[in-house]
């Protein structure tokens, strides 16, 4: 018999897939969600019905046998209020995941501090490719086939797996991969010694683990065996990167990926080493990356503006924001536009956050994007507009829209007259741009989408790359550039 199952946060990528996956599974689904977002866009197709706000009479309308509910919902919402009330079954989405794992002979989970959606997504490509019909549970929506969640058959179900309050520690994968481990979420964990012990459970309570030993070296262990796979004379060229894939010594074969970043180079190289764990033919795992047509919102191409190209990615860490940069390079001078996600990551990596874009030629810095959190003081948006200028000692000019960075202590206003401070004594200079022109980034800060899309068009024309940065509603910003092609 059917289910009635009610989604408190049904608009959240993760939310919406397993909302789908229980819907076409024939049970009947409803949920909300506090805005309208482009998630929610696919649902009517499977029938699901969405309300707009929360509310206690959009689920007492429903009565579900089952409620649903996200990590940002607390016991305070009033949907989840009425369910509790009236002793209904209430599952995180964490544990509905765990309840879909359930019914999959294969369970590869992707967890990481980076990386988990492309390698999630390669994967799911490789194993397409090789007419295996995987189910595939991912944070983002794959270009190939617009949609973050694909249902296959019952072999194999590929599954993003998060540390964001221990929820991947509800799974028993058959294959468990950790990318990588780095300080996140510490408003939920303490330290990075927490966080480390977390993905060792995960690893414990995976049957074949997947983990990282070095740069481009990952090993692979199972109850039977352990392998070593290396990526060895890893190379940049006109197309992406290639590299010689090992396991142990013997050479698999070379693989050529179709997208830039070293970091990806490294996503293409675990994708690689669990299709070769399910024997996939080398020639199906090359063919399948290189043809890999990527997620949105990662380095997704939006548009083109006064010869600026207009890229988005969900980048949010400072690490991530880093090699976002990195790998923008290759259009020039870059025009980098960031959201902060949370207050807690941003007070948690203040220092990080000060230097990670000091490799970008201008900054324009947005309001915080909460989630799922309360503001907190000293943690905004605006706040890391002041610690960046802070922490490099810049001149502070009527107009914040005049301010310079540079951590060597020059700085250049609009006019194009150039000063050095020396001694704290300001000295000018008229000949210095010639010099230092290149290295000087501009900041600022706006409270709208609408102030920094003004700011944007005016300024395009002397970028080659406008980075558009952030794991908010920032892409609303960046799709809306569309319109301005030029």
């Amino acid at each position: 018999m059917p289910k009635r199952i009610y989604f408190i946060g049904i608009g959240g990528i993760s939310m919406s897939s397993l909302a789908v996956f229980f819907a076409v599974k024939g049970n009947l689904v409803e949920g909300s969600d506090l805005q309208n977002c482009e998630n929610l866009s696919s649902l009517c197709q499977f029938g699901i019905k969405y309300n707009i706000g929360h509310y206690e009479k959009n689920i007492k309308d429903f009565n579900p046998n089952i409620v649903v509910y996200n990590s940002a919902i607390n016991e305070e919402n009033p949907e989840l209020a009425w369910a509790i009330k009236k002793k209904k079954k209430i599952i995180s989405r964490a544990e509905a995941l765990a309840i879909i794992c359930k019914g999959f002979k294969n369970v590869i989970a992707i967890s990481g501090t980076h990386g988990k959606t492309t390698t999630t997504a390669l994967i799911s490509e490789i194993m397409r490719e090789a007419n295996l019909h995987p189910t595939v549970h991912i944070g983002g929506v794959l270009k190939s086939c617009c949609s973050n969640f694909l249902i296959g058959d019952r072999k194999f179900f590929i599954t993003e797996a998060c540390e964001y309050k221990n929820s991947f520690l509800t799974l028993s994968p058959s294959l468990g991969v950790v990318l990588n481990v780095e300080p996140d979420h510490l408003d939920f964990f303490k330290n990075l010694s927490e966080i480390k012990q977390s993905f060792n459970k995960f690893l414990e309570n995976s049957k074949a683990k997947l983990f990282k030993i070095n740069e481009f070296e990952y090993c692979l262990k199972t109850q039977k065996f352990q392998k070593n796979y290396f990526a060895k004379n890893v190379k940049k060229n006109d197309i992406g990167f290639f590299f010689d894939f090992y396991e142990n010594e013997n050479l698999i074969g070379r693989i050529q990926t179709n997208f830039q970043g070293e970091h990806n180079a490294k996503n293409a190289l675990v994708a690689a080493i669990v299709a070769n764990f399910y024997k996939i033919r080398i020639q199906t795992i090359k063919r399948a990356i290189k043809n890999f047509k990527g997620v949105k919102r990662r380095f997704e191409r939006i548009t083109k503006i006064s010869g600026a190209v207009v890229i988005h990615d969900y980048a949010h860490h400072p690490t991530e924001i880093e090699k976002v940069i990195e790998q923008a390079k290759r259009y020039g001078r870059i025009l980098t536009v960031f959201q902060p996600h949370t207050f807690s990551r941003t007070k948690k990596l203040l220092s990080q956050f000060t230097t990670c874009f000091n490799q970008s030629n201008q900054l324009i810095l947005l309001k915080t994007y909460p989630a799922r959190e309360e503001e907190i003081k000293g943690a905004t948006g605006k706040d890391l507009f002041e610690k960046i200028i802070n922490k490099n000692r810049i001149l502070k000019f009527k107009n914040e829209n005049k301010i310079y960075v540079k951590s060597n202590h020059i700085y250049k206003l609009i006019n194009y007259s150039y000063f050095i401070q020396k001694n704290n004594k300001i000295n000018f200079s008229q000949n210095i741009h010639k010099k230092y022109n290149s290295n000087l980034i501009k900041i600022s800060y706006f409270e709208t989408f609408d102030q920094a899309r003004e700011k944007i068009l005016n300024e395009a024309k002397k970028f080659g790359c406008i980075l558009i940065l952030g794991a908010g509603d920032i892409n609303e910003l960046a799709y809306s550039l569309k319109k301005f092609k030029k």
